[in-house]
């Protein structure tokens, strides 16, 4: 059961309805025709955001984005191959067999995987490109994909291999920002790009939104490395629950709510919708058309209101477990708008933090938050770490907010 209430907490829930209309992302992936010679082809293919880049803890430079594929035929299309290839036609990656298989899903079976399309149906090839360095970052990349003969509609041979428009590669650094939160044993579970977040696709005012593509749900352990002690359905049986949420910039409140209650884990929840989903949360305007998200905040405990400005590590709310079923977690993210699911997530990075070592994968970790047993730690890589973001199964410990910030000793550690 926790894994369905973890994994509904990582999604964030059904999105049904807005009471306003969405603006559009602020930049769309613009592409052209590959010759001058247009050609028929059975798939229709398309990026639904322009790729982006962080650095990872793993030491790689991680390209993000997702191919969107339409099924252009009156039956079903097996896809037997995608390569993605830069401007000089070299491939950076190929995806065939299993590889293809676990990166590939329909769109509104994001965690099945699936390279057969039926008729007309969307699918999403979910692709995270690992590079050696910056230097390695396209400007442009095209995709080569190969399908194998449908059985039941003939094609000519030569739709069954056919490159894509090319796409345009978004080459900016990510942005720094200091961590949401101090202190040791912060699992950063559902990170990029292997969670629930990565393939949280809505549909909404007639278009696809991914808001959490680098989102995190932050969970912390304590000294033996337990979720925590004592009824599993009690918030206040975590260590993560009312923990100080910080500022990670000099930053505008833009959003701050304050309505709903921290719910027992298993609870029923009001339905959710754009506004309510995340329940008490807060959206810091970061500039240049980043929002800095935190969600599932602490009843009551939100000390900004709409209009503030607020500094570096300056203590904002708490950890709470409002608007989700889950238990206590913050979630945090960076969107184009200022919304938990309306926008484009943007990747970031952390300017420092520890790095102490790394969960079991995601599925194995659930079930020791209904034992809260001790989850077993590795340590395949650790250190400190600059300008990176963690990602799934890392734990790490945030360096504690400079000394003398009256909004961190106001709120207490």
């Amino acid at each position: 059961m926790f894994l369905l209430r973890l994994f509904a907490v990582m999604a964030i829930g059904a999105v049904i309805g807005l009471a306003t209309p969405a603006r559009a992302t602020t930049e769309q992936a613009t592409a052209g025709p590959v010759t001058d010679s247009p050609r028929l082809t059975p798939l229709l293919a398309s990026v639904l955001s322009p790729p982006r880049w962080f650095t990872g803890t793993d030491g790689a430079v991680h390209l993000v984005y997702e191919l969107v594929l339409t099924n252009a035929l009156p039956a079903p299309v097996t896809v037997r191959s995608v390569e993605v290839r830069d401007a000089a036609g070299a491939p950076l990656v190929r995806l065939a067999d299993e590889s293809l298989r676990t990166a590939m899903s329909l769109a509104t079976s994001p965690e099945v995987p699936a390279e057969i399309l039926p008729p007309s149906a969307v699918g999403v090839v979910w692709l995270d490109i690992s590079l050696a360095t910056q230097r390695d970052i396209p400007e442009t990349i095209t995709h080569h994909l190969t399908i194998d003969p449908p059985p039941e509609v003939p094609v000519p041979e030569s739709w069954l291999s056919f490159t894509a428009a090319t796409t345009a590669v978004y080459r900016r650094p990510p942005i720094v920002l200091d961590p949401p939160l101090s202190g040791p044993g912060w699992a950063a579970l559902g990170s990029c790009c292997d969670g629930p977040h990565r393939r949280s696709l809505y549909p909404i005012d007639g278009r696809w939104y991914l808001a959490q593509r680098f989102a995190i749900d932050f969970n912390q352990l304590d000294a033996q490395n337990r979720p925590g002690t004592g009824d599993p359905a009690l918030p206040t049986s975590f260590p993560t629950f009312g923990r100080p949420v910080l500022a990670v910039a000099e930053a505008t409140v833009v959003e701050a709510v304050d309505r709903y209650p921290d719910l027992l884990v298993g609870a029923a929840r009001e339905e959710v919708t754009p506004e309510s989903a995340g329940g008490n949360r807060i959206v810091l305007d970061l500039g240049e058309g980043h929002y800095a998200v935190y969600a599932h905040l602490q009843a009551d405990s939100v000390a900004v209101k709409p209009g503030d400005r607020v500094t570096r590590g300056q203590a904002i709310a708490r950890v709470g477990s409002s608007g989700t079923t889950g238990g206590p977690h913050l979630h945090f993210q960076v969107t184009d708008q200022p919304s938990v699911v309306v926008g484009d997530g943007l990747p970031y990075v952390f300017a420092t933090f520890d790095l102490t070592g790394q969960t079991p994968p995601l599925a194995a970790v659930i079930p020791y938050y209904d034992t809260m047993e001790p989850i077993p730690i590795t340590r395949e890589r650790t250190g400190m770490r600059h300008d990176e973001l963690p990602l799934g199964r890392d734990v790490v410990t945030f360096p504690a907010p400079e000394a003398g910030n009256a909004g961190q000793d106001q709120m207490g550690s």
